[in-house]
């Protein structure tokens, strides 16, 4: 069964594997800071500290010449942005923290946000039937129609491009759009009736970027720059929707075995929502701080992203809009061919960490837990 863009179903705080790894490209100032104030001591004191715990933790977790990890951490008004390793292990190109990762299925946040601003704009609501904006969508139960909101928190039943329902050729996966989508969809068999269980969808997001696509008249990757790129500032963040589209900076992916061996691993496809959205962390820090201040959507409105989904019969389950829901953060694992992305976002302190992979097979999660721990949360 093909895998993509997996959803972190627990956590884990595990020991990092040894090893070790120079080149790295790091930034520290508090938020709104000109490079030019950072001679205030205590802002040097902050980023020596900091320094000096994160660096060794980080480079024994990777091999020596080899992929590595971009690291942001936003904690309590300072960015602390820095890379570690190559992107470009052949031409030994560093990471920096302008450099562009495939986010994987940490792009389903961006896209429940984008589906957020259509609603806060009236041009649909949560509670919307999917045929309402998708009239060529066949739903397998017209009297109990399928609604935006079951594709949101996974609780839609459809069938999974992304699983053993699909048993097309490589070749048609990876050029699958999402009007082919549709059509694939529409021939499969439903697993679960809507709303009696959360199970991880792929589809569904697939399907909540059509929506985008049918309800605002332009493409998926054009909106989303138009609606949250564009305005907060994320000048390399961009969708990836065509085969030949070329990305400046981008991170080339690897597949890290655990002799420490590692060779190239990409797997290029054009359907979006659900993964194929790219950045780096000096844009993701943008992206964050645009949530906190409110500069996409309303605080109510993040918050509702941020709620866990309930079933039919009334039981929750900890998945809000496009988020793992938490105690106290709320977070989303991204996993994909050459790429593997952790974002930690925490609700009640202005703390996010987010780590980003040219490696496939990097434990994200294991690092965001031990930077937590570092930072005391």
């Amino acid at each position: 069964m093909r895998y993509r863009h997996q959803a972190i179903a627990r956590l884990l705080i595990a020991p990092i594997l040894g090893g070790s790894l120079l080149l790295p490209s790091c930034s520290l100032m508090p938020l709104g800071t000109s490079s030019d104030e950072m001679t205030n001591p205590s802002a040097l004191t902050l980023e020596m500290k900091l320094i000096d715990k994160i660096d060794p933790i980080v480079e024994a977790s990777l091999k020596q010449d080899g992929p590595g990890v971009a690291v942001l951490i936003l904690n309590q008004g300072a960015v602390f942005q820095k890379g570690y390793g190559f992107r470009n292990v052949e031409q030994q190109d560093p990471i920096t923290p302008n450099t562009v990762f495939d986010l994987a299925s940490v792009s389903k946040q961006m896209t429940a946000l984008g589906i957020l601003i259509l609603m806060e704009g009236g041009k649909l609501g949560l509670e919307d039937g999917v045929t309402e904006h998708l009239p060529d969508f066949e739903d397998p139960d017209p009297d109990d129609p399928i609604l935006i909101r079951d594709l949101l928190y996974h609780r839609s039943g459809l069938a999974d491009y992304t699983g053993e329902a699909w048993q097309e050729t490589d070749e048609a996966f990876a050029r699958l759009t999402l009007e082919d989508h549709l059509q694939w969809l529409n021939q499969q068999e439903i697993e679960s009736d809507r709303g009696v269980e959360f199970e991880y969808n792929n589809s569904g997001y697939a399907l909540l970027a059509l929506i985008i696509e049918r309800v605002s008249g332009q493409s998926f990757g054009a909106f989303m720059a138009e609606q949250i790129f564009t305005p907060l500032g994320m000048n390399h963040t961009v969708v990836f929707a065509d085969l030949a589209q070329q990305i400046p900076n981008r991170a080339e992916g690897y597949a890290v075995s655990r002799q420490g061996n590692f060779k190239p691993s990409s797997f290029p496809s054009v359907i979006t929502g659900d993964g194929n959205i790219f950045s780096s962390i000096a844009d993701l820090a943008r992206y964050d701080q645009g949530l906190r201040r409110g500069d996409v959507v309303t605080p109510a409105t993040l918050k509702l992203a941020f709620t866990p989904g309930t079933l039919e019969n009334g039981q929750s389950f900890p998945y809000g809009l496009g988020w793992e829901v938490g105690p106290d953060y709320v977070q989303h694992r991204g996993s994909w061919y050459g790429t593997s992305t952790f974002y930690r976002h925490y609700t009640k302190v202005p703390v996010t960490i987010i780590v980003l992979a040219n490696d496939e097979n990097y434990p994200v999660d294991e690092l965001v837990d031990d930077l937590a721990e570092l930072l005391g949360y």
